[in-house]
C-alpha cells in the first residue's frame, strides 16, 4: 500500500510503501524543539524511527542527510544513554557516518518498529534545507518510505 500527505501531526508524509520512516528532535532533556530557532552550538538528539507491517524483513537503508550548518556527534564516541529519556535505542546491523549523513542498516525479526537515536550540533547560523528521511530495503522495491524535510535555522 502506498501513501502520500500530511500526517496527524502535521508532518510531511512523502511517499510510504509498505514501510514508514520518520524522525523527531529533541533537546538533551528530552523536550520537542522547533526546527525554527536552534541556537548555535546546541546539541540536537534526532530519533529516527522506522515500522512496518511484516514481521521479517532484511537490509533495509536508512539515509538522513544532515542539513548544512550541524554537525554528527559520532555515536561511538558519544555515549546517548546518558538521556534518562531514551528508554529503547535498537541496535541496527550496520552504523555509516559520513560527514554530511548518516545511514542505518537494518533487519526485521518479530519486531515491527526500531528506533534509533544519534547527537548533531549546531555549529553554523543561518537557515538551512533539511531533506527528508528516507528508508528502503536495498534489494526488494516494494518497501519504500520518505517523510519530512523542510527549513532549519541556527541561531546565535
Amino acid at each position: 500500500m502506498t501513501t502520500k500527505g500530511i500526517r496527524k501531526d502535521g508532518k510531511m508524509r512523502i511517499e510510504d510503501k509498505n514501510l514508514k520512516v520518520w524522525r523527531e528532535f529533541y533537546d538533551r532533556y528530552g523536550n520537542l524543539i522547533s526546527l525554527n530557532g536552534i541556537k548555535q552550538n546546541s546539541l540536537v538528539i534526532v530519533k529516527l524511527s522506522i515500522q512496518s507491517d511484516v514481521d521479517e524483513l532484511e537490509n533495509i537503508a536508512i539515509t538522513d542527510l544532515l542539513p548544512a550548518g550541524f554537525e554528527i556527534e559520532n555515536p561511538r564516541l558519544t555515549e546517548n544513554t546518558q538521556y534518562k529519556f531514551i528508554k529503547s535505542n535498537d541496535t541496527p546491523a550496520y552504523i555509516d557516518i559520513r560527514d554530511d549523513r548518516i545511514n542505518y542498516y537494518v533487519n526485521y525479526y518479530r519486531e515491527r518498529r526500531q528506533t534509533f537515536y544519534y547527537l548533531m550540533r549546531a555549529v553554523t547560523q543561518g537557515e538551512f534545507v533539511y531533506a527528508p528521511v528516507v528508508a528502503e530495503a536495498m534489494y526488494d522495491g516494494d518497501y519504500y518510505s520518505a517523510s519530512g524535510g523542510g527549513k532549519i535555522k541556527v541561531v546565535e
